[in-house]
């Protein structure tokens, strides 16, 4: 084969063939599989700001042309730093004014409060386009290569949901492909490499961040070791930022983190992304987080579920008080109420269910707590009397309310 042929694909039979083609043809190709290329990665921008925020965008080959006048850029810049980008900062939010004249100056504040969030965010600064990229349509890829980083940046944080590869997964026309060609000519600038996103982001992070990068790495590391001593030793690490950690669980947190870890690599595994980033397969900090202080409810309301069985009061004070539970209005002095209304509840869902009760419950029975012991001290009505109340009332035995 010379250095003029190109190896192809067969597009039905699946079986190769080499096809001579030209050196004008060769580049003709690649400059039609480039904006193949970018018209997957506007697809897949699409789709991401869509399932964050929940609005349906136009089409790819609209889709620069609709970011111009920033609102959709704004909304998104609200969404992931609401302090950096009030609703109420966001110019022409319904494009009344964008659609009845056409751009405007103002349409730029949009662009820049984009900016501003990313920066607030941590997106490093080289990933940022220039406002006039964007409003004056002057390097809109490089607005769109910002999108796919911040995507990957915030997917790493746990903040947002992942962007997909769909290069080779989506078709254009062949129209849509050549007039994409002719839109890239007129910029006249050299593409950015989209798949390099991953590796510059972890060249461009802060001290702290990149600590904080190496410390959930070693995290996600320990659990495939599964030692329950050096995984303990790398959560406990001040630069993971955990907080809400307690010794006695460990072993609790391991599990549950493992089970998740194995969850997400399966899913990696599944699909068919051409360049993964390690986090597809590892948690992420937020995610690890998230699980610890799933086990940390799951043992608080271990602990009120056996303070009941056992009748104790202390201890379900003390249970109750756990921060992880963020149970609002406690006072200890009403425990004999939360003891009886809590040990009823527990009564009646333990008839179909064998679970403890749910911080949910726990809230409403402390309410409800709370106000009968509220009634008896202006009543003089002792632990016991309410329930008894409140069941007759339910059952439509008691017609007329009396004061004990």
């Amino acid at each position: 084969c010379s250095a003029t042929d190109s190896l192809e694909l067969g597009a039905t039979r699946g079986d190769f063939s080499y096809v001579r083609l030209t050196a004008e043809q060769m580049d003709e190709q690649r400059i039609q599989n480039v904006a193949y290329q970018y018209l997957c990665r506007l697809e897949e921008a699409k789709r991401w700001i869509e399932a964050c925020l929940g609005e349906e965008l136009p089409a790819p080959t609209e889709l620069e042309e609709a970011l111009r006048n920033g609102v959709v850029l704004a909304k998104l810049g609200h969404r992931f730093a609401p302090n950096s980008v009030p609703v109420k900062k966001i110019f022409d939010p319904d494009q009344q004014r964008y659609q009845a004249m056409g751009l405007q100056f103002r349409h730029t504040d949009n662009i820049n409060h984009w900016r501003n969030a990313m920066t607030a965010l941590g997106l490093p600064a080289i990933f940022h386009p220039e406002t006039t990229d964007v409003y004056d349509k002057k390097n809109m890829p490089r607005a769109i290569y910002c999108i796919h980083a911040l995507s990957l940046y915030l997917y790493r944080l746990g903040l947002a949901p992942q962007i997909h590869d769909l290069y080779g997964k989506v078709k254009f026309t062949e129209e849509e492909i050549t007039n994409m060609k002719l839109e890239l000519d007129k910029y006249g600038i050299q593409m950015p490499v989209f798949n390099k996103i991953g590796g510059i982001l972890a060249n461009e992070l802060s001290v702290d961040e990149a600590a904080v990068h190496a410390a959930v790495v070693a995290i996600n590391k320990a659990l495939d070791k599964g030692d329950v001593s050096v995984t303990a030793a790398a959560l406990k690490n001040p630069a993971a930022l955990l907080s809400d950690l307690h010794e006695p669980l460990m072993s609790v947190y391991q599990a549950l983190l493992q089970e998740e870890r194995s969850k997400k690599a399966q899913l990696a595994t599944a699909s068919d992304t051409r360049d993964k980033d390690m986090y597809e397969e590892y948690l992420t900090q937020q995610e690890i987080q998230k699980h610890v202080n799933t086990c940390n409810v799951r043992s608080a309301v271990e602990q009120v579920d056996e303070a009941l069985e056992d009748e104790d009061e202390l201890a379900l004070l003390s249970a109750l008080q756990l921060p992880c539970l963020a149970l609002r209005g406690l006072h200890t002095c009403n425990g004999p109420w939360y003891l009886e209304q809590l040990a009823s509840d527990r009564q009646q869902k333990g008839q179909g269910c064998v679970d403890p009760l749910e911080p949910d419950e726990l809230q409403e029975a402390v309410s409800m707590a709370n106000q009968d012991a509220q009634r008896a001290a202006n009543g003089g009505m002792l632990p016991g009397c309410g329930r008894m109340l409140q069941y007759l009332h339910q059952k439509h035995l008691l017609t007329v309310c009396v004061r004990v």
